[in-house]
């Protein structure tokens, strides 16, 4: 006679889930909306990011992404935050991090922040000489549109 011990039932749906989350994240992010037309194409091979709000954080970037994707500390001479955009100032410096993704990792990035809909991807120079791209909004006019 066969009898069922929960604990491995338990154990198994608990696999089930887990495997089932992680292909989510990783291969099928369809909590991310959808990209939109108005998003410019990404860059050909790999390219620096700069974040400096919630993608300074490793498990929004681990979501987002689909993988680990350790950053480094890093500044935009000239910008400080403004809520969640960036205003000029001359004399600020904006600390944040940067990190190198692939083109089909700027995508995700890019449905992500709804870059051509609510935000837009600027190509800055970094503090250190290098370029990244900021991700920052589209200004009141383009938010009008967008109600959701």
């Amino acid at each position: 006679m066969f009898v069922f011990d929960w604990k491995i039932i338990l154990a198994a749906a608990l696999s089930v889930v887990v495997l089932l989350s992680w292909l989510m994240v990783t291969r099928a992010p369809v909590y991310l909306p959808r990209l939109d037309a108005n998003a410019p194409p990404p860059p050909h091979g790999h390219a620096y990011v700069f974040g400096f709000a919630t993608l300074t954080n490793p498990f929004v970037r681990f979501v987002v992404l689909g993988r680990h994707l350790p950053a480094e500390p890093a500044a935009l001479r000239g910008w400080q935050r403004h809520r969640r955009d960036l205003r000029d100032a001359p004399d600020m410096v904006l600390h944040g991090v940067r990190f190198r993704v692939t083109p089909s990792e700027m995508i995700r990035l890019d449905r992500y922040e709804r870059t051509g809909r609510r935000y837009r991807r600027d190509l800055l120079e970094l503090e250190d000489g290098t370029m990244a791209w900021v991700y920052r909004l589209m200004g009141e006019a383009g938010l009008e549109a967008v109600k959701d």
